[in-house]
């Protein structure tokens, strides 16, 4: 069924007699097409109907085009002869899309308006962007990461475009990730967040991470001056650091809090800081496939009464980090000053044998007051 439709004007011709009466349009007038609504914002996947409204012509009939595509298709949408558009289940790469109404009776003669697809999972940051005229959408970004992560609530992802993202470039540090986002990147190599650094605490850290479902990955993450943390993670269900490259800082994590529930620290390259890895306080990461090395002080620094996991005594639970170049002659790999036992089964470190690494673990048998560190299961 066609949509409503108005013609205007039609000029009347009467004759004299039994004659009946005919119309004719008026050559007069041009005919012109309008598409409504001009303007509309949709999701990917949703549907929209739009009206057309022809006049100077009794022939009413359009042919529908997206992206001046008959039809359109799977990129930009699809749309039948009734006006219903279907937008494309992922976000096009294109600002907006044009859809246009072309008159049969004069194919020079079009309406157009225009859809805007934005996916409402995803809010976009990029170097190019604009916090005051971006709305999040990956053709038009936000600038700054603070600005998105303000805006973002709980099951969507800030996706962050290659670049640097520092103080010059406004963001507010540390930057703080509400529960339930995901933080991603396009990669440890291309996109890079320095904060200022200037402590060994929450308010030297480019990130600070307090809830659940927080994912950071895919990100380059250092301090200027060195001298900072790069994320400080206190505790929080289904949490995970992944595939990020973290340094230069003083601290590259520092984990902190109770003991439960435990954050994911997994497939990260943790290099070029002072101390790799910090547990304090009750807090038990779980530190899976990750790559310490090249770290000035020490691996992994394990105090107060944390525990953190580095490879349990099931070996199908094994580490699977390697701990390596940390430290003057790698002292220390792992320090630690706990009373606890930590187990480190299934790691890499600098000599082949895990037992040949004990010279470089600091535990009991350099202080009597700090528990074991076993590297096999014992």
């Amino acid at each position: 069924m066609r949509k409503l439709v108005f013609i205007l004007p039609i000029l009347l011709l009467t004759s004299c007699g039994d004659e009946s009466i005919t119309t004719q349009p008026d050559d007069s007038v041009e005919i012109s097409v309008t598409v409504n609504p001009e303007r509309v914002i949709l999701d990917p996947g949703e549907s929209h109907n739009f009206s057309v409204f022809v006049y100077g012509t009794s022939n009413i009939n359009v042919t529908w085009l997206v992206q001046d595509i008959p039809g359109g298709n799977t990129e930009f949408g699809t749309i039948n002869q009734d006006g219903d558009y279907h937008s494309p289940v992922s976000e096009p790469n294109a600002d907006s899309i044009k859809i246009s109404a072309v008159s049969e009776a004069d194919s020079s003669v079009r309406g157009n308006a225009w859809v805007i697809i934005i996916d409402p999972s995803k809010i976009y940051v990029s170097e190019s962007g604009s916090d005051s005229t971006g709305i999040g959408s990956r053709n038009n970004p936000y600038r700054t990461i603070t600005h998105a992560l303000g805006l973002a609530v709980s099951m969507q992802t800030v996706i962050v475009e290659s670049g640097v993202y520092n103080a010059s470039s406004n963001e507010l540090f540390p930057l703080y990730v509400p529960a339930g986002v995901i933080l991603m990147g396009k990669g440890a190599d291309s996109t890079f967040v320095v904060g200022p650094g200037g402590g060994h605490n929450e308010s030297g850290s480019v990130f600070s991470l307090d809830g659940d479902a927080i994912t950071i990955e895919a990100l380059n993450i250092s301090t200027a001056d060195n001298n900072g943390v790069g994320i400080w993670l206190l505790p929080g269900i289904f949490v995970k650091i992944r595939d990020n490259h973290i340094g230069p800082n003083y601290i590259g994590i520092a984990a902190r809090g109770n003991n439960l529930p435990r954050p994911m620290i997994e497939s990260n390259v943790i290099s070029g800081d002072s101390i790799g890895i910090s547990a304090g306080e009750m807090s038990e990461p779980m530190i899976r496939n990750n790559q310490i090395i090249d770290c000035g002080n020490i691996g992994v620094q394990i105090l107060d009464s944390a525990r953190p996991d580095l490879g349990t005594v099931d070996s199908t639970d094994a580490g699977g980090n390697t701990i390596r170049d940390c430290g003057l002659g790698n002292q220390w790999l792992i320090r630690n000053e706990s009373p606890d036992t930590i187990w480190a089964v299934g790691n890499t470190w600098a000599l082949p044998n895990p037992l040949d690494n004990d010279q470089f673990i600091y535990d009991d048998d350099e202080d009597i007051n700090s528990g074991p560190v076993l590297l096999i299961n014992q």
